[in-house]
């Protein structure tokens, strides 16, 4: 163990505070961010050395050490070790590490990555072999976190001071943490083998890999155990996935700003050439399909670009895509920090013009996206094919709810149905706020207004112009909500006739009447205006009634209409034959006006609706001669509907009923109901026969020509002919 007695070897920092920083930067959830850092620092070591133009093999080892329990059925995590042949520590890369956050050294480096191994380990000790020039050289040191450390307000001890090494020695640089500060770090170590270690620094690092794998170093991953090497495994380049072709490239204009600074221009005839370099990836390998910039081989980070032709959580054939983006347009905008070139969008774009009053020519985020994503459709036909449903869908969408184009700009494949409508809807509520505003303005400004005045007819004019403008999109925000709920029940309809609702038992058919029933109109409801009523006739919503009521009990206006005082005959009549004749149930009742009754039956869609068609009369009878005189029920329309409906056998039980022309029910224009209470007036029912299905049709029709009409009096040309019309 080393012993950190000499006070003169510890890093001295005045500046800032090392206890402080070690609070203030918490340790990674990942038990891998110190393996990860120390690889990453490998990585860029090696590049370094190859950019000196040294001629070598490059390699780096992944050494895990485990020693064995006393019972020898566990293991634990003695050192986690990294070895690289790359330019080492030098006297520059030494100060770079001494400074804390130096980001001198490029490749997005952020300098804080030792942290992560001062939370994991007491201990990181180096020793590096490196050139200093000509000369060899070796120096050592250890960082920590300890007491010893913070005591003395540093994280750096040097074991080995820079010294000059005779022979002809490797480069080489070893990193060796150990001692896991947390029990439960060094277990879930002990779970990992030499291929599992290998499948996440593949997962990690796979852009990196792609990108660069004409220069990979031989990475080992060596697995040991009391110190006999117990597994091996490597990381080579045909691990590394090839792109399916290499041949693809776009091509997209520079952009300047309008001299209003308003709209951004194309540079006439200047476009920029980007390659593209696109791979299929086995989704255990790639978590996300992405689009990524890179600059002279590296990958940037900060620029972020959207892949829209295809959900990028999404898996097709278990495969995800990435796109590698290069172009020496980018290779030049890159300045002293490696791999950090910036590219604004639109947006931004006219923001940094307006605020700076000019801004240089380039070229904008939104038109490498549109060109990737469309190319990306051309190389992949699954992508093709994800992306032209997902439009029918949305297209589906927009005709459904009644969505604006405009309101869906911004959805991606990456969108569910929620986001869509939120999207859309959000859209919408900005417009409606802004026009809400305008229309605030406009009502006062009719305070204004002199109609004594020669311009007054065209000052109301200009007023009303920018009131109708605010119309269409709210009422297209009411509507939709309007559609989309009758839309859902006319699409529940269907799917209770074939039996596809998730509370359909196969046992329990008679279910069926009762979910029909409540769709259309609640069970023991007296409100029509809530119901689904509008599915048989628009009108019957705002109808008085009720629905599964007893005749006998049945109150209209507050009022029982069921007579008071029942005679003998009347009362024999009633019980008659073992039936109680006054707790005969209807389904619907409506009373749309005095002396008008509305009888509405369904049927389950099993039931032939022919061995029920007296049923309604019997109910027009009973209304007919056992209410209150002042209810007067004369006038009746009945509706019988089903599902099992044979028209021979309708007509064979009464041949009054006819087929319809052109329409797919029958109907009975006329039915006497004879009065045996003594007042004298027999009444009258017409009634119809018809299906479920037919009547979920005549919904769906009938909502959708209210749509159409609807949207095509919204549009502007349509509004300005039907005031010609009305003035003509």
């Amino acid at each position: 163990m080393i012993k950190f007695d000499d006070v003169t070897k510890f890093e001295k920092y005045n500046d800032l505070k090392w206890s402080g920083i070690l609070k203030s930067i918490k340790k990674s959830a990942n038990i891998l961010q110190p393996l990860f850092e120390g690889f990453t620092n490998s990585l860029e070591s090696i590049k370094m050395r190859i950019k000196r133009g040294d001629d070598f093999s490059p390699y780096i080892n992944i050494i895990l050490s485990y020693n064995s329990s006393t019972d020898g059925d566990s293991l634990d995590l003695s050192s986690l070790t990294i070895e690289d042949n790359g330019i080492g520590f030098d006297e520059d890369n030494y100060k770079r590490l001494v400074v804390f956050k130096d980001d001198t050294k490029g490749y997005n480096n952020r300098g804080s990555g030792r942290i992560q191994m001062i939370h994991a380990f007491q201990l990181s000790q180096y020793d590096s072999i490196y050139k200093e020039g000509d000369i060899l050289m070796k120096r050592g040191f250890v960082i920590s976190g300890t007491r010893p450390f913070i005591d003395k307000n540093t994280i750096i001890y040097k074991t080995e001071e820079p010294t000059a090494l005779e022979g002809d020695e490797e480069i080489k640089t070893t990193l060796k943490m150990y001692l896991p500060t947390n029990e439960h770090d060094a277990k879930e170590y002990a779970e990992l083998g030499a291929d599992d270690i290998k499948k996440k620094l593949i997962n990690h690092y796979l852009l990196t890999f792609c990108n660069g794998k004409d220069s990979l170093p031989l990475i080992s991953i060596i697995y040991k155990i009391g110190g006999e090497v117990k597994d091996r495994d490597t990381i080579l380049v045909d691990d590394i996935p090839d792109p399916t072709c290499t041949d693809v490239l776009i091509s997209v204009p520079l952009c300047k700003i309008s001299d209003d600074m308003k709209r951004i221009q194309e540079v006439e005839d200047t476009h920029i050439p980007i390659k593209i370099l696109p791979y299929k990836i086995n989704a255990d390998m790639l978590q996300t399909s992405e689009i990524k910039i890179t600059s002279k081989g590296e990958i940037c980070d900060n620029t972020k670009i959207k892949l829209t032709c295809i959900d990028p959580d999404a898996e097709l054939d278990n495969c995800r895509y990435l796109f590698l983006l290069s172009s020496d347009y980018f290779d030049d905008l890159e300045g002293d920090e490696r791999g950090n070139i910036e590219i604004l969008d639109k947006t931004e774009f006219k923001k940094v013009a307006k605020a700076q009053g000019y801004i240089e020519h380039q070229i904008v985020l939104n038109d490498i996206q549109d060109g990737v994503n469309a190319k990306a459709s051309e190389i992949y036909s699954e992508i093709l094919t994800q992306n032209e449903e997902f439009q029918e869908r949305l297209e589906q969408l927009k005709k459904d709810y009644l969505l604006s184009e405009d309101a869906l700009l911004e959805v991606s494949l990456s969108d569910s149905i929620d986001d869509v409508f939120k999207k859309a809807y959000t859209y919408d509520a900005k417009v409606m706020a802004k026009q809400s505003a305008a229309y605030e303005k406009s009502v006062q400004k009719l305070n204004e207004l002199n109609p004594t005045t020669d311009d007054y007819q065209d000052q109301l004019s200009s007023i009303v112009d920018s009131l109708v403008e605010s119309l269409p999109v709210q009422n297209r925000a009411t509507l939709s909500k309007y559609v989309a709920r009758r839309k859902m029940v006319i699409e529940l309809m269907g799917k209770i006739l074939d039996r596809l609702a998730d509370c359909q038992d196969d046992d329990k058919r008679n279910q069926d009447e009762k979910l029909l029933h409540n769709l259309i109109f609640k069970q023991h409801s007296d409100n029509p205006l809530s119901s689904d009523m509008w599915l048989i006739n628009e009108e019957y919503m705002y109808f008085t009634g009720s629905s599964e009521s007893k005749l006998s009990q049945l109150k209209l206006d507050g009022e029982r209409i069921f007579k008071d005082i029942i005679d003998e005959e009347e009362e024999r009549y009633l019980n008659s034959l073992g039936e109680k004749r006054a707790d005969m149930r209807t389904d619907v009742l409506l009373f749309p006006a005095e002396g008008k009754c509305v009888i509405i039956e369904f049927k389950n869609p099993k039931v032939n609706v022919a061995d029920c068609i007296n049923q309604i009369t019997k109910y027009a009878y009973f209304l007919r001669n056992f209410t209150k005189p002042q209810f007067k029920f004369i006038t009746f329309y009945g509706y019988l509907i089903g599902e099992s409906v044979e028209k021979r056998d309708v007509r064979a039980v009464d041949g009054d009923f006819q087929t319809a022309p052109n329409l797919d029910y029958l109907f009975r224009p006329k039915k006497t109901i004879p009065d045996d209470s003594g007042a004298g007036v027999d009444g009258t029912l017409y009634m119809e026969v018809l299906k479920f299905s037919v009547l979920r049709e005549r919904a769906s029709l009938r909502n959708k020509a209210f749509i159409d009409r609807l949207m095509e009096d919204a549009l502007p040309e349509n509004r300005a002919s039907g005031e010609e019309n009305e003035c003509s």
